[in-house]
C-alpha cells in the first residue's frame, strides 16, 4: 500500500491544532479536576494523547521512544490521577511535548511510513504509516473527553 505521506503528516498535524486550539489557554486550575461522572482529568488525558501518539509509533519497531517511560505510570490505560503516588509532568511540561510532537514526529519517519513493523499489531497493522490513523481518531476521542471534562466544568462553577 503507498501512502501519500504529505497527506498523513498534514492530518496529524491538523488535529494536534484542533487539541492545542482548547488545551493552551486552558486555565491552570481546571486541568486536574476530575469532575463526578469522569474517572480522569484534563491533564491526565492530554498526558495520555502524548503516550499513546509515542507509543504507537514505535510499537514494533527497534527505535527508542521519544517520550520518558515514566509518562507510562501516570498516562497509560487504566491509570488515573487517583493513582499517582508522586508528582505528575507539570501542565507546561505536557504542553511542550504536545506542541512538538508531531514535528519530531514527522521528522524521525518520514520516508519511512512503509517500514513493516517486527509482526504485525493486534489491530492488523503491517506498517509505521498505518499507525497514523489510529492515532488520530484516538486523539479526537480523547479531545472529546477534555471538552466535555471542561463544560463540566465550567458549569459547575457558574
Amino acid at each position: 500500500m503507498k501512502f501519500n505521506e504529505d497527506v498523513l503528516w498534514n492530518q496529524l498535524q491538523d488535529v494536534r491544532q484542533f487539541t492545542l486550539q482548547v488545551c493552551v489557554d486552558m486555565d491552570p486550575e481546571q486541568v486536574d479536576v476530575v469532575p463526578q461522572g469522569f474517572n480522569n482529568s484534563i491533564r491526565w488525558n492530554v498526558g495520555h494523547i502524548i503516550l499513546d501518539q509515542d507509543t504507537w509509533f514505535h510499537y514494533l519497531i527497534a527505535d527508542e521512544a521519544e517520550i520518558p517511560t515514566a509518562y507510562e505510570k501516570f498516562f497509560g490505560f487504566g491509570t488515573s490521577p487517583a493513582t499517582w503516588t508522586e508528582e505528575s509532568p507539570t501542565w507546561e511540561e505536557l504542553m511542550e511535548r504536545l506542541k512538538m510532537q508531531s514535528e519530531v514526529l514527522k521528522h524521525k519517519f518520514s520516508g519511512r511510513l512503509e517500514e513493516p513493523l517486527q509482526r504485525e499489531s493486534e489491530l492488523g497493522m503491517n506498517t509505521i504509516g498505518e499507525i497514523i490513523p489510529r492515532t488520530l481518531y484516538h486523539e479526537w476521542y480523547h479531545l472529546g473527553y477534555i471538552q466535555s471534562i471542561q463544560r463540566c466544568i465550567n458549569a459547575c462553577t457558574q
